[in-house]
């Protein structure tokens, strides 16, 4: 994966291949954070068949570690071996049968010795998931923008674009370059605790739409918070054809900072305060992570140098 690292201030400047603005107080961008990269892992949007980390993340619930488990079966056993009697819990609230399959490649995740390199992720064609996809119309799809904005907002944000980031930066594109489009899905508390998983399914069914509607437009892919780890799921999950549609990845306050994206080489940035600790791969809500919103010109800059023009 192309990780993009963004200068901090306290950092010399250096050669950046696309002329970006640098920021004011953000981390090296291309590293991992606390258990970010454990819990990227535990989702399956690495597409790793290892688990590679001496510790299981920490913070986790009994309810959403049964979630994590109906939407990755492939990490089933893995995680009752590091959490007795969540079986049983389980089988008490609601089963752990799959809600759907694995990532492509994924068929179980298993503990690697300290020795032992985590293998690539494997390659191949997503199989299709049992989600409804609407054809737009011929008058639409001629209507197509040159560029078009997945975004999914983060917990409890109201409307399709949330309101802490995604209507400022849906702003700040080019009306006639770029349409934006958000992602309705669970964003509740609750599934923080699942890492994002249920709302994959709804980002994968916008994405499908998209790619059908639009055959001939660049794809981006925007997430704040909870809506970072569903851009991620999604991706990991969706079929290779429209994975290869996606031209750019931006992230702001990632869980999973640091991670692969299953399926994924392209170009990634990651918004991260140092001091948001929703970037260190828990649940740890403060000012910081309410800040986004002094990045939308940075983040407008990353979107436009990627652009497809009219």
């Amino acid at each position: 994966m192309k990780m993009i690292i963004l200068a901090a201030a306290a950092v010399p400047a250096f050669a950046n291949p696309l002329s970006l603005p640098r920021l004011v107080a953000r981390q090296d961008f291309g590293s991992c954070r606390n258990q970010s990269c454990e819990v990227a892992t535990v989702a399956g949007s690495t597409g790793a068949t290892v688990y590679p980390y001496s510790t299981y993340p920490t913070g986790d619930t009994q309810a959403g570690d049964c979630c994590i488990i109906r939407y990755f079966p492939a990490v089933k056993d893995e995680i009752y071996s590091k959490r007795p009697n969540l079986q049983a819990y389980c089988e008490a609230n609601g089963g752990d049968a799959p809600a759907e399959p694995n990532p492509p490649g994924v068929s179980t995740v298993t503990v690697a010795k300290r020795s032992e390199p985590t293998p690539a992720p494997e390659r191949r064609e997503a199989l299709a998931a049992p989600i409804a996809v609407q054809e737009r119309s011929l008058k639409e799809r001629a209507t197509c923008s040159p560029n078009i904005l997945i975004f999914i907002k983060g917990t409890l944000e109201p409307s399709d674009l949330g309101i802490t980031v995604g209507p400022a930066l849906a702003d700040g594109l080019n009306s006639s370059l770029w349409t934006t489009v958000g992602v309705n899905y669970d964003n509740s508390f609750d599934n923080d605790y699942c890492l994002g998983l249920p709302g994959n399914i709804n980002a994968r069914q916008v994405l499908a739409n998209q790619t059908a509607a639009c055959p001939n437009s660049n794809i981006a892919m925007a997430g704040y918070s909870q809506g970072a780890m569903v851009v991620r799921n999604a991706i990991a999950r969706a079929p290779a054809s429209d994975v290869a549609r996606i031209t750019n990845v931006v992230t702001f306050g990632d869980p999973f900072i640091g991670a692969n994206i299953g399926q994924y080489s392209g170009p990634v940035h990651v918004f991260c305060m140092t001091d948001d600790g929703v970037c260190d791969g828990q649940i740890n809500i403060g000012l910081a992570h309410l800040s986004y919103g002094m990045d939308i010109s940075a983040a407008v800059s990353i979107l436009e140098a990627t652009q497809k023009q009219a």
